[in-house]
C-alpha cells in the first residue's frame, strides 16, 4: 500500500487539528461543509433548480470519511474556474463509485498504482461494473486518459500537503491519444448557415442568437461562453472585445466581429456588468444543455439537420475550417486557447485531401471496369 503520512484534515466545526509534522505544508482545511458549497459546484436536484453539477456527484464526495473528504474538497477549491472544477468533480466521483464497487474498504489514500492500472483497463475494455459505464462499451482513450490525469492531480495535491509520500498515479501508463480529433465537424457552409439561422431567430430568441453566433465565430468552449457576464463584453481601441478566463486560469481577449457584436447589443443595454450575459426566459443562466437548444433552434431556422449538433461540434467546425483555410496554426491555437499546438493539430482533418482520396479513385476504376 502507498505510505500514508498523517496530516491534520478536518471539516469546519470539527475539533481543531493537531500541528502538522515537521516540514509539512499547512493542513487541508476547506472552509465549506459540502463540496456543493464550492463556487461552481452547486448540486442540481431537480430540473430547472439552477444547480450546476449532478447532485449525485456531490453526495458521493460528501459521503467520504472526513479526512478523505477534506482532501478532495481542498483539491477542488484549489482549481481556478468553474468548468475545471466541474470536470474534476465528475472524474473523482466516478472513481469513488468504482472504488466502492471493486475495492470496498480501501481508502483513497491507500490506492496504489495497481488499483489505477485495473481501473484504466476496466474502463478501456468496457468491463467496468454495471452502473459505472455502459456494459461492454469501452470509454474513449481520451476519456480514460483524462480521468487518470484528474486522479494524478488529486494525488499530487495530497503529496504537496504531506498526506502521501508519493503519487500512485504517476507510474500509470495512460492510453495513447490519436493525433486526429474525434469530435465530428460540420462543413464551413453549414457553419455559415448556422450564423444566418442565428440572425433569423434574433428577434424571438435574442440570447440564443447571440450565443450561437459567438460560439460559431469565436469558438469559445461552452463553459467559457455560459460563464460570461455583461461586463466581459466591452470596447477596446475601437474593437468590440470579449475578455474571459480560460481553462487553466489564463485570461483571453478576443475581438468580436461586428456581425456578432450587433447580436450581443440587446443583451448589454441597461444591464448590470455582473449579470450573466446569456439567460433563459426565466432569468436563469445558460448551461451546456441550454446552449445545445440554442444551436438547434438556429439550425432549424437555417434548414440544417440539427441532429448531433453540440457546442463542441460548432467549436470543432470553426477550428477545422480555419486550419483548412491555411490560417497559421499558432493563430488558431490562440483562438481556441490550447496550451499545446499538438491539441490544435488534432483538428487538422485533411478534409480537402479526402475529396480526392485514392479510395474514391478506386471506386471510379471499379465502376468503369465493372
Amino acid at each position: 500500500m502507498t505510505e500514508i503520512i498523517p496530516t491534520a484534515i478536518h471539516r469546519p466545526g470539527d475539533a481543531a487539528p493537531g500541528a502538522p509534522g515537521t516540514g509539512a505544508l499547512p493542513p487541508v482545511t476547506p472552509l465549506v461543509r459540502s463540496v456543493g458549497d464550492i463556487a461552481g459546484l452547486s448540486p442540481r436536484r431537480a430540473k430547472g433548480d439552477g444547480g450546476e453539477v449532478p447532485g449525485a456527484d456531490v453526495d458521493t464526495v460528501d459521503a467520504l470519511p472526513d479526512h478523505e473528504w477534506a482532501l478532495v474538497a481542498g483539491w477542488l477549491e484549489s482549481k481556478l474556474g468553474a468548468t475545471t472544477r466541474r470536470g474534476y468533480l465528475a472524474d473523482i466521483a466516478a472513481f469513488i463509485r468504482w472504488r466502492d464497487a471493486v475495492a470496498p474498504g480501501v481508502s483513497l489514500l491507500q490506492i496504489t498504482d495497481s488499483h489505477l492500472n485495473h481501473y484504466r483497463d476496466q474502463l478501456a475494455t468496457g468491463r467496468a461494473p454495471a452502473g459505472l459505464a455502459r456494459p461492454g462499451r469501452p470509454l474513449a482513450a481520451a476519456t480514460v486518459a483524462r480521468r487518470l490525469s484528474s486522479l494524478s492531480s488529486l494525488y499530487a495535491y495530497a503529496v504537496r500537503h504531506r498526506s502521501l509520500a508519493a503519487n500512485p498515479a504517476e507510474p500509470v501508463v495512460r492510453p495513447k491519444l490519436s493525433s486526429e480529433g474525434t469530435t465530428p465537424a460540420r462543413t464551413i457552409e453549414e457553419q455559415a448557415a448556422l450564423v444566418n439561422g442565428a440572425e433569423a431567430i434574433a428577434e424571438r430568441y435574442p440570447a440564443d442568437a447571440a450565443a450561437v453566433a459567438l460560439l460559431a465565430v469565436c469558438a469559445l468552449r461552452v463553459g467559457e461562453l455560459t460563464a460570461l457576464t455583461v461586463g466581459q463584453i466591452h470596447e477596446d481601441a475601437g474593437h468590440c472585445v470579449v475578455t474571459f478566463r480560460r481553462k487553466g486560469g489564463d485570461t483571453a481577449r478576443i475581438p468580436v466581429p461586428p456581425r456578432v457584436c450587433r447580436l450581443l447589443a440587446p443583451l448589454l443595454d441597461g444591464r448590470p456588468t455582473d449579470a450573466p450575459l446569456f439567460t433563459r426566459e426565466d432569468g436563469r443562466p445558460f448551461d451546456r444543455w441550454r446552449m445545445t437548444t440554442a444551436l438547434r433552434r438556429a439550425a432549424t431556422a437555417a434548414g440544417i439537420n440539427p441532429k448531433g449538433l453540440t457546442p463542441h461540434t460548432a467549436r470543432a467546425t470553426a477550428a477545422t475550417a480555419l486550419i483548412e483555410a491555411k490560417v497559421p496554426l499558432a493563430d488558431v491555437q490562440k483562438l481556441l486557447g490550447h496550451a499545446s499546438p499538438v491539441t490544435t493539430q488534432r483538428y487538422n482533418r485533411g478534409t480537402k485531401e479526402l475529396d480526392g482520396h485514392a479510395a474514391y479513385q478506386m471506386a471510379l476504376l471499379l465502376a468503369r471496369n465493372g
